[in-house]
């Protein structure tokens, strides 16, 4: 067999394996989206809750100061300001929580061994799920901001600001997922709980400026909110919806690059992390045990 020969069966290889792991990712985004759908009710509520989120925050902007909003530069709108946190706020979720949670619920249906234990690696596997979380809250994005619209926000809808703000979501689900790959890697050690996505999840809801200003916090308390990359996604993604800015803005684009950043240099560390802890359990075969 020639070299020619050799090489070219070497790319038609490494295109199939492209192919089946492409394959692997969407068959294991639609099973999760298939358990999901199969609660019916649950998903009812989990819409009917961010919706009642919006009418509570509708109400809130007829109380909170516009000076406070004016301040950091976003308007003087408080409903425009807390819009755009809850219409990203299942992508902080997702980030931050879903691999954690797929483990969890695999260890629970006793089926984590199993999918683990796969000549097919795991990165592979939980891109599915992934994607999956990434699509569900990409739906509430869908119905919320227009739902907003509806109660008088007047945030800039048009096909700059919106490929705009879903490049900014997708560099924080990128930049968050270090923090979801760790807390993954704390279920797996601790099985009990996820205490480190819980406490993650709350520090940047609360700290991130989800429905509040950062600049109204104390400023020994602000520092905490810099150390975080849902305060750059937010403060770019309400300035380019309420302003009308695009990526070329430089503030928008001073805070994309901050997330880029953020994933360069936790990506590597959180992989780190979580094989070593993923090969300790394979070894004392303790993957499957919750």
């Amino acid at each position: 067999m020639s070299v020619d020969e050799v090489l070219g069966l070497f790319r038609e290889k490494r295109k199939e394996t492209k192919v089946s792991n492409i394959n692997k990712v969407i068959a294991a985004m639609l099973r999760r989206a298939k358990i999901r759908f199969s609660y019916k009710t649950w998903m009812i509520f989990d819409f009917a809750n961010t919706l009642f989120m919006v009418f509570t925050y509708f109400l809130l902007s007829f109380i909170i100061l516009p000076e406070d909003i004016a301040k950091a530069g976003y308007g003087y709108s408080y409903f425009d300001f807390a819009l755009v946190g809850i219409a990203i706020s299942h992508f902080i979720t997702a980030s931050l929580r879903s691999l954690a949670m797929t483990i969890r619920l695999e260890q629970f249906y006793g089926t984590l061994e199993s999918v683990l234990s796969t000549p097919t690696d795991f990165v592979i596997l939980f891109m599915g799920d992934l994607f999956y979380y990434f699509l569900y809250s990409l739906i509430f994005l869908i119905i919320i901001l227009p739902t907003g619209i509806l109660l008088g926000s007047k945030v800039v809808i048009n096909v700059w600001t919106v490929l705009t703000m879903l490049t900014l979501i997708t560099l924080l689900v990128i930049a968050n997922l270090p923090i979801g790959i760790i807390s993954a890697a704390m279920v797996l050690k601790f099985k009990q709980g996820d205490p480190i996505g819980w406490a993650l999840t709350w520090i940047n809801q609360f700290f991130g400026g989800t429905f509040f200003p950062i600049t109204i916090l104390p400023g020994f308390l602000r520092i905490i909110s810099l150390g975080l990359p849902l305060t750059y996604s937010l403060d770019a993604v309400r300035y380019s919806l309420i302003w009308g800015a695009t990526l070329m803005n430089s503030r928008v684009m001073y805070d994309a690059m901050v997330l880029v950043i953020y994933a360069i240099i936790s990506y590597p560390i959180a992989l780190k992390i979580f094989r070593w802890v993923y090969n300790e359990a394979r070894k004392e075969g303790k993957l499957g045990i919750y």
